[in-house]
């Protein structure tokens, strides 16, 4: 039996009102097995993938061919159209998917209620259920903790079909796909092995381009030290051949000018000048071809100072009673200590999944002075909140839009293309809230998940934005390392059976 193969070739794409394409002249191959999706927010993942379904159809380019698929979207609230199909099967099959990403009977009758994190479990265990010949998962591992995905990563071992991976979540594409797409400056190149392999073979095809670029540095400028003296010989050359300056009774010198003129002597140096101009400019070609991708780091500069009040949040300790995601008959109680919060205090939150994580953070924030200017950042945005966001920034006066385009662009992302009327990605949309804050001068940001569908670049660029914000944080998030750089206080949620409480690290 032939091998199945999905080939996209030279595919173009541009949303409509986008200045820029989305994609521009991409092929690609993906054959039996994991192939990772890897770039910067807003660089062209998911449209690829909805082109390779047939979700979306290209301007241009073809995709052979069209195959039954399955497609989890980053947003896990989004539920399956074969969730109840799945529900109600009991065959070896289902209760094996169940059995691996510990999903209960009774999950799939409450999608809406249970935590991002079941939601998006019952997402894949859909598509897997369904048996597609190509599969594509875009941010499969957002809103789940360490444990969940390793369930996650064994699940998709079993997959035999095509695989399309979108991720930013290191442990999974260092371990599951065979190739990766990396999406690199403005082109996208598919290599062999997994994000770290593919990760150190573009760290040295990167030393090669430097020195290749530097070598051709070296050659340009060479040639223009040469040319120039050159040029220097020329015009002393052609001042010897004038004959101004000599007496006019001088038959002798005007002689040995004429035989300079008639044997060529004397313009071998003009001839050798000109001669450097088609070198210098090959030189500069090769120059232009061996350009090094840069990658603009720089520091945001906040505008702002630490609220007045000392203390901006305080909670006396309490219980609050938390419905359980994996079971709903069996509720569970929050302990919430006394908690006090000072004006510049960065506080990180972790816990497992269904640890009650985000019933803290809105129980923080129900205790929030409505006159302490705030921003909260949710795990994800609804399609008017993100139409709001990006009306209120091309609303803007001039001078305070290119402020927060400033700050995007700090954040690791292209602000002309967030704002020209194209689709603006989930990783987008938390860096233009961050920015939009940071311009307002708030003095507390919460944020629930904020590295939630960033790519690796992203997250290092946020996690330095916020380890130096100057005001009051409270981040939530399964990031270890993450956490570890930005917070001055932790707290871990940590569950028990009916039980789970806050422990200060």
């Amino acid at each position: 039996m032939a091998r199945t193969l999905l080939t996209l070739s030279h595919i173009t794409h541009t949303y409509p009102q986008a200045a820029e394409a989305a994609l521009r002249d991409v092929s690609a191959t993906f054959d039996a097995g994991w192939t990772a999706v890897i770039g910067d927010n807003g660089c062209g993942k998911t449209t690829l993938a909805r082109i390779a379904c047939g979700l979306v159809r290209p301007d241009e380019g073809t995709v052979s061919a069209r195959l039954p698929f399955a497609y989890c979207e980053q947003d896990p609230r989004i539920e399956p159209a074969t969730l109840y199909d799945f529900a109600c099967d009991f065959a070896p099959d289902a209760v094996r998917l169940r059995s691996t990403l510990e999903i209960p009977d009774d999950a799939p009758w409450r999608f809406d209620s249970l935590s991002g994190g079941e939601q998006k479990k019952l997402q894949i265990a859909a598509a897997l259920w369904s048996r597609p010949e190509l599969l594509v998962l875009d941010e499969p591992t957002n809103h789940v903790d360490a444990a969940c995905c390793e369930r996650i990563l064994a699940a998709l071992r079993g997959f035999s079909g095509i695989g399309i991976l979108i991720s930013h979540d290191r442990s999974l594409i260092d371990s599951l796909p065979r190739q990766c797409l990396c999406f690199e400056n403005g082109v996208a190149i598919m290599r062999p092995g997994t994000y770290g392999e593919a990760f150190e073979q573009r760290k040295r095809e990167l030393l090669c381009a430097r020195r290749a670029n530097e070598k051709a540095k070296r050659t340009v400028a060479a040639l223009q030290r040469e040319r120039i003296r050159r040029a220097e010989e020329a015009s002393k050359t052609a001042k010897r051949r004038s004959a101004r300056g000599l007496n006019k009774h001088d038959s002798d010198g005007r002689a040995k000018r004429q035989l300079a003129v008639f044997t060529g002597q004397d313009g071998k140096a003009g001839a050798l000048a000109s001669s450097m101009d088609a070198r210098l400019a090959r030189a500069r070609d090769e120059l232009s071809r061996t350009r090094v991708e840069k990658r603009y780091d720089g520091e945001i500069v906040f505008d702002m100072r630490p609220h007045p009040r000392k203390t901006l949040l305080s909670t006396d300790e309490t219980v609050i009673t938390c419905e359980d995601s994996t079971n709903a008959a069996a509720p569970f109680a929050l302990h919430v200590p006394q908690f006090f919060m000072g004006n510049t205090e960065h506080v990180g939150v972790s816990g497992k999944n269904g640890s009650g994580k985000t019933t803290l953070l809105n129980h923080l924030i129900t205790r929030t002075d409505k006159e302490i200017p705030t921003l909260f950042v949710p795990q994800e945005y609804t399609a008017s909140e993100a139409a709001r966001l990006v009306r209120r920034v091309q609303k803007e006066a001039p001078g305070t839009k290119g402020r927060i385009l400033s700050i995007v662009s700090r954040l690791n992302s292209d602000p002309d293309r967030i704002l020209e009327g194209g689709r603006t990605s989930p990783g987008e949309l938390r860096k233009l809230a961050i920015a939009c804050g940071i311009v307002d001068r708030v003095a507390l940001i919460i944020a629930d998940e904020p590295t939630n569908h960033l790519d690796i670049h992203s997250v290092e660029a946020l996690q330095r934005a916020l380890t130096k914000f100057p005001g009051a944080l409270i981040a939530v998030s399964h990031d270890n390392q993450f956490l570890e750089a930005i917070s001055t206080t932790r707290i871990h949620l940590e569950r028990e059976e009916n039980v789970s409480r806050c422990r200060v690290l």
